[in-house]
């Protein structure tokens, strides 16, 4: 009996343990998820405060938020007519609008977790509550005021709206995101207007100039009327506009005391900007060295004075850089005018020489004693040259005698002709006013400018820089018969040719000997062949200077002979001599008087023998 009373015992102990276990499991299940279902379904369903207090984000007007930390001030944050947010206290500057969006839409769009009927105020930290924010949706209306009081359970916060008895539970985290000092949500930007709204610049300092925009077109309107370089300056004001504040140093009201300090009594740059309705001053002062506090490195930056952002801010160097204009470098530098896209014909004069270059459908053509087509890469690089050719410097008091620069008579002529115009556009090139540049003058605006060399240099080879570099201009299925001729350098009697004749497409020995050739390796010489290009025309000065005859180029008796007969034309590619670097020395014989050089592993790859072209 006793052994069976125990064995119950030990089983009711059992049974027991069993049901309580799987009551705490149920009951953390429950607790787990199914109560989280519950209040997660049942938060869904909560009301936002902007649906019970009638509050949508954009048609908020005014913001004040008052702090009891005495460590925040208190901001009120006033919309413009623009839409755009300002901070009115405790200073004036613009906010960072899309900031002031976030905050708004965060805090309207809160749930009210739970309604509260209470008697008294003071346990719930809501009579002196540890944020007050007021939202006007007029600015000249009553205002809802929330207070924001002690925090309560489940990540609660109380808060009362000022004409109601009750209270009610939001989030914590509005306390966070309500929690702003004036720095974090003002705008640091240096410019908050859009680029493209800028109508006027103002430059004050180093030089004083203004501009205007015109049109789309910036033009300097004081203290000259010239073009301005529309480009430089909307990729200037891009750049102003990307800048951003780095540090705030004062606020409000600045003495004189500060504004020496700060450099602002005698600032390096002063500028002006303005548009339709508005306009910014921006004053740039002292330099000053700041350290990086995460890399540890220093880096310079400026201290500015803008009247939109208001008190004296530091920025990065690179305001300098982008403002410190002078009315050289904003003014248009192009010393010529004209539509090189419809540019249908130009001249280049020389002293004994004048180069005709015409248009004709889609190719160019040099107006030689035997016309000859011109290179499209040199016309290409020639009009771009010439229309983007930007002044180092202007001539701000010109002697009126045109001789001391060279320019009466000029040393070169370019006159350009652009389709439908009257009269060509006409560039006066004079000389060197110092070793990298040259005097040149418009004839429409007159003014004497220098420009760089380089692109001078090359127009002064004109015919030569400007000639097609294309020795053969034939298709692969042109030709109908090939004479080639080449002469051993050890043994000048020691010559070898062989002629080849197209005959019903295929290729054809001739001589030597009679049999069909290999026309494989006929067509790779002939693709060679039409690749071939010129390094670079001899010019007449060249073969003067240096005394370059017939003897020296070996023209009169060549190592190579080319010819390449065509249905209507013949070529015939004579290569001569080496020069001193080893280029030689060729001429097509239509051209006798236009000596060329090609390189000489170019000319390496013509040389073919007689048993590569025998088809075996």
């Amino acid at each position: 009996m006793v052994v069976s009373t125990g064995r119950r015992h030990i089983v009711n102990f059992r049974s027991t343990l069993i049901i309580i276990i799987l009551l705490v499991g149920l009951g953390i299940t429950y607790f787990l998820f199914l109560h989280n279902s519950e209040q997660s379904s049942t938060e869904i369903n909560k009301p936002r405060i902007s649906e019970i207090y009638n509050l949508q984000p954009n048609e908020i007007q005014k913001i004040h938020i008052q702090y009891d930390n005495t460590d925040l001030q208190n901001i009120v944050i006033i919309k413009d007519p623009f839409s755009n947010w300002k901070i009115t206290s405790p200073f004036i500057t613009n906010a960072d609008t899309k900031k002031i969006n976030e905050l708004i839409s965060e805090f309207v769009n809160k749930q009210i977790k739970e309604k509260l009927e209470v008697t008294e105020y003071k346990k719930y930290g809501l009579e002196k509550p540890t944020i007050q924010i007021k939202l006007w949706t007029s600015q000249n209306g009553q205002p809802k005021t929330f207070s924001l009081g002690k925090k309560a359970i489940n990540y609660s916060v109380y808060t009362k709206e000022a004409t109601e008895d009750h209270i009610f539970l939001i989030e914590s985290s509005a306390l966070q995101d309500l929690s702003k000092s004036p720095n974090d949500i003002r705008d640091k930007s240096v410019l908050n207007f859009n680029p493209n709204s800028i109508t006027q610049l103002h430059f004050v300092k180093p030089d004083e100039f203004i501009c205007q925009k015109l049109d789309g077109i910036w033009k300097i309107i004081q203290p000259l009327n010239l073009d301005a370089d529309s480009d430089l300056i909307d990729s200037m004001l891009t750049e102003l506009h990307a800048l951003k504040v780095s540090t705030f140093e004062v606020d409000g009201d600045i003495g004189t005391t500060l504004l020496d300090k700060y450099g602002m009594l005698n600032p390096i740059t002063k500028l002006k900007v303005n548009r339709n309705d508005d306009s910014i001053n921006l004053d740039i002062g002292s330099r000053v060295i700041n350290s990086d506090p995460q890399t540890n490195n220093e880096e310079e930056y400026v201290y500015v004075r803008s009247s939109n952002i208001g008190g004296i801010y530091t920025v990065s160097n690179q305001i300098i850089k982008i403002l410190n204009k002078t009315l050289l470098d904003i003014r248009d530098k192009r010393v010529i005018d004209f539509q090189r896209e419809d540019t249908i014909k130009f001249e280049i004069e020389l002293e004994q020489q004048k180069t005709t270059v015409i248009k004709l459908d889609d190719t160019w053509e040099l107006q030689t004693s035997q016309k000859i087509l011109a290179d499209p890469q040199a016309v290409s690089d020639l009009l771009f040259g010439v229309d983007s050719l930007k002044a180092v410097s202007f001539i701000t008091n010109p002697n009126d005698r045109l001789s001391i620069y060279g320019l009466n008579p000029p040393k070169m002529l370019l006159k350009f002709t652009i389709k439908g115009e009257d009269k060509p556009a006409i560039l006066k090139v004079g000389k060197n006013a110092t070793e990298d540049t040259v005097y040149v003058i418009s004839e429409k605006t007159g003014e004497i400018a220098t420009v760089k060399r380089g692109l001078i240099d090359k127009l002064y080879q004109s015919e030569n820089w400007l000639s097609n570099k294309q020795v053969f201009h034939f298709k692969i299925d042109d030709p109908i018969r090939i004479f080639v001729k080449y002469q051993e350098v050890s043994t000048e009697s020691n010559t070898r040719s062989f002629t080849l004749q197209l005959i019903e497409g295929n290729w054809r020995l001739t001589s030597p000997i009679k049999e069909n050739a290999n026309n494989e390796e006929i067509k790779a010489f002939l693709y060679r062949l039409i690749d071939l290009r010129i390094d670079e025309f001899l010019s007449k000065d060249s073969k003067k200077k240096y005394s370059i005859t017939d003897n020296i180029t070996g023209l009169n008796s060549p190592y190579i002979q080319i010819i390449i007969e065509l249905q209507d034309e013949i070529y015939n590619l004579q290569i001569g001599n080496q020069d001193s670097k080893n280029r030689y020395y060729c001429r097509l014989k239509k051209h006798s008087g236009r000596i060329f050089l090609i390189d000489s592993d170019v000319i390496s790859n013509l040389m073919i023998k007689l048993s590569w072209i025998r088809n075996q």
